[in-house]
């Protein structure tokens, strides 16, 4: 069912953050640990996170809604440690149950991700980790299988910055005995939220520097009431919509501290904002934005989630920007999309502007694959117009979406699917704000 979109409609009014889909889901499973009912509020209803439930239900735990946004969660029943492969495989998530798992029955069965779109994601921080806290690990076309023979705690080191390794590990070591040490930890706000939630329900889990992560293991969890946090990057995609569609409006529920690098790169491309509390309002009046140089890197860095916005805003910037990407190699497929509609956007080696090229993911093969295309260059302004998209990459359908919201004329995006959906409500919420838009 493709999404009509009209161009050109300005965005006014009033939205509310919801709560972030990459924290949601790793409390839902950590609630595993625990025996009692655990509250969950400010969880957004998303398809991926419908099949997070259906996971935990398949094995016997409680998920239930019991208001709109907030899930009542117990791990009480967990009786079975394998996940079924037609569930546990949508998601390289899933690895995060894990840790409740080892902790339920002392060893664990996890479905591979099987995706047709993506390369298959690297698991190698997250083996290691196990083995190092003395989980057997054992591997087969479909499942990874976990044992704790002779657990351990440890000190971890990751060799580059990881986010989901940094949430494997914690929930890994949480009922480790002894005092594990992650140190080059990740420093994302939904890491944060993950320990606050973990000392919520009785583990301990300290930040004890920026990149360094101490667990005391613990065998005992309680419930709790906890509040998801807002979603960083739905706070971005609308804020770079307000400012692209010349639009004025008001984003509630807003962690500014989250926030510092997007802040840092609103106030380069001389955006209209101001914070008051909890709320964000922006606004632009139609000037050509002041083209930025971005690193895209992990938290406290221009995280890799907002990039894509980032340069749809700077192809209406009135000059050329580059958008050096040190995390992924593969995140520039919407690129190609945007230069259909108009854009002017041109992806180079970091070695050809005199950059070191960089990469996060350690298994990159430098000497096998040679050196990845990391840089976009983006030159601006450009007038996009109305296209015929097909959807291949569902990260970056919020961006298309927004970047169809400035085109002149009319965009079809096909391909959309539900289970791809990152922002609770995003077409609704953008209608709201007095975008033209429907599914046919």
């Amino acid at each position: 069912m493709p999404i009509l979109i009209e161009g050109g409609k300005p965005l006014f009014g009033t939205v509310e953050s919801s709560g972030a889909r990459n924290s949601a889901l790793k409390l839902i499973y950590a609630s595993m640990f625990s025996n009692e009912d655990i509250y969950l509020e400010n969880v957004p209803r998303l398809e991926s996170i419908y099949v997070d439930l259906e996971i935990i239900r398949s094995i016997g735990g409680k998920a239930d809604w019991v208001r709109n946004n907030t899930l009542v969660l117990n791990g009480a029943n967990l009786n079975s440690h394998e996940i079924p492969y037609e569930l546990g495989s949508k998601y390289r998530t899933t690895f995060l149950l894990a840790g409740p798992l080892l902790f339920r029955f002392g060893k664990a069965s996890l479905p591979r991700f099987v995706t047709s779109i993506f390369k298959p994601s690297p698991i190698n921080r997250i083996v290691n980790t196990w083995r190092s806290l003395g989980i057997s690990v054992e591997e087969d076309e479909n499942y990874i299988h976990l044992k704790t023979e002779a657990s351990r705690s440890t000190d971890i080191a990751f060799k580059t910055t990881t986010h989901m390794g940094t949430d494997n590990a914690i929930l890994s070591a949480l009922f480790v005995p002894g005092d594990t040490v992650i140190n080059n930890a990740s420093e994302e706000p939904e890491v944060d939220d993950l320990i606050d939630f973990c000392n919520k329900i009785g583990g301990h889990v300290e930040r004890v520097e920026p990149r360094k992560i101490k667990v005391v293991g613990t065998n005992i969890f309680r419930g709790t009431h906890f509040q998801v946090m807002s979603d960083k990057a739905e706070i971005v995609a609308f804020s770079v919509a307000a400012l692209l569609t010349n639009g004025n409006i008001v984003i509630r529920n807003v962690d500014k501290s989250a926030l510092t690098s997007f802040v840092n790169f609103l106030t380069k491309v001389d955006a209209n904002f101001e914070f008051s509390k909890d709320d964000l309002r922006i606004w632009h009046s139609g000037s050509p934005f002041t083209p930025v140089d971005i690193n895209v890197s992990p938290s406290p860095g221009f995280v890799p989630d907002w990039m894509s916005y980032a340069i749809l805003l700077l192809s209406q910037s009135n000059g050329v920007s580059l958008v050096h990407d040190t995390v992924y190699t593969d995140r520039f497929e919407f690129t190609k999309d945007l230069n259909r509609m108009g854009a002017r956007i041109e992806l180079i080696k970091p070695s050809s502007i005199g950059v070191l090229p960089v990469i996060s993911d350690d298994s990159y093969d430098f000497d096998k694959f040679g050196e990845p295309s990391t840089v976009a260059r983006v030159s601006g302004p450009t007038k996009l117009k109305g296209e015929k998209i097909h959807i291949i990459d569902y990260r970056f359908f919020n961006t298309l979406v927004v970047a169809a919201l400035i085109a002149d004329g009319r965009s079809e995006l096909h391909g959309f699917k539900p289970m791809f959906e990152s922002i609770e409500n995003f077409l609704d919420k953008l209608v709201g704000l007095g975008a033209e838009l429907k599914e046919n």
